[in-house]
């Protein structure tokens, strides 16, 4: 990859520079078949996926550095010009089963982790990179991001990294997490869920009674009642799997939150 290629902030780029630590990652990866991976950069995962002779086809929306691919993998590689917050949004069906695996560009991380979550019946599998701060509110902080991951994947951070392991270096430190598809949803990937996840945190101080309340009946405190949960609770006081009750509860009396 030609060195005099600038790396775009608005992008969110910083590429992983060594190729140890590339192959680590890769080897997180038990999915043996086909694999998208979302902003290749110069192709240093690249190069350890197609080491395993699996179908590898990349998403790059940075269209200088497409050539760059090109010339160092040839047509061992299928090669997607478009941004991955458009292509995966409406994910091929023809690309079947496929695992992901992203240096996620950290200015769409957070967009790009729920649109996965939302093609979960697609993907069994992801080894993605975030910034640290994001990935510890995907494994672990109550927020939109672990409500939305918790009912689809099993996820658990295996690896973190310092700035010095990127071009150019980051201001913070990155985490690696693996997901792996549950054999059962908790609930379905629906446009429903993914509302709820972010409807619930948008006033955090707020007790989560109140802030759902909104215009709804009896029928909202009927369900706080069921779920014993208490009416003066904020979101954050509640666990994830009280959460996810919670929807099951107001889809079942078909409630707009």
């Amino acid at each position: 990859m030609d060195s005099r290629i600038r790396r775009k902030k608005h992008f969110g780029q910083h590429f992983l520079t060594n190729p140890v630590t590339a192959e680590r990652i890769v080897g997180f990866l038990q999915w043996n078949s086909s694999v998208v991976e979302i902003g290749p950069g110069d192709g240093i995962l690249t190069d350890f996926l197609l080491s395993r002779e699996q179908q590898v086809r990349v998403v790059e929306r940075d269209y200088e550095l497409i050539p760059g691919l090109r010339n160092r993998f040839g047509d061992k590689l299928e090669i997607v010009s478009a941004d991955a917050l458009d292509i995966m949004k409406n994910m091929p069906e023809e690309w079947g089963q496929t695992a992901v695996v992203s240096n996620l560009p950290y200015n769409i991380a957070s967009p790009l982790t729920f649109i996965f979550c939302r093609n979960a019946n697609q993907i069994p599998e992801m080894v993605l990179m975030f910034q640290r701060e994001v990935a510890d509110k995907v494994v672990s902080e109550p927020g939109p991001l672990n409500l939305a991951v918790l009912p689809f994947f099993e996820a658990n951070l295996v690896m973190t990294l310092k700035p010095a392991s990127f071009s150019p270096p980051p201001k913070v430190d990155s985490a690696v997490i693996h997901f792996v598809r549950r054999d059962k949803f908790q609930v379905e990937p629906e446009t429903e869920y993914f509302l709820f996840c972010r409807r619930i945190f948008e006033n955090r101080r707020k007790m989560l009674y109140k802030n759902i309340m909104r215009k709804q009946n009896s029928v909202m405190s009927e369900i706080f009642q069921k779920l014993k949960i208490s009416q003066s609770l904020r979101v954050d006081q509640l666990s994830s799997p009280q959460l996810l009750a919670l929807y099951r509860e107001v889809k079942a009396n078909g409630i707009q939150v």
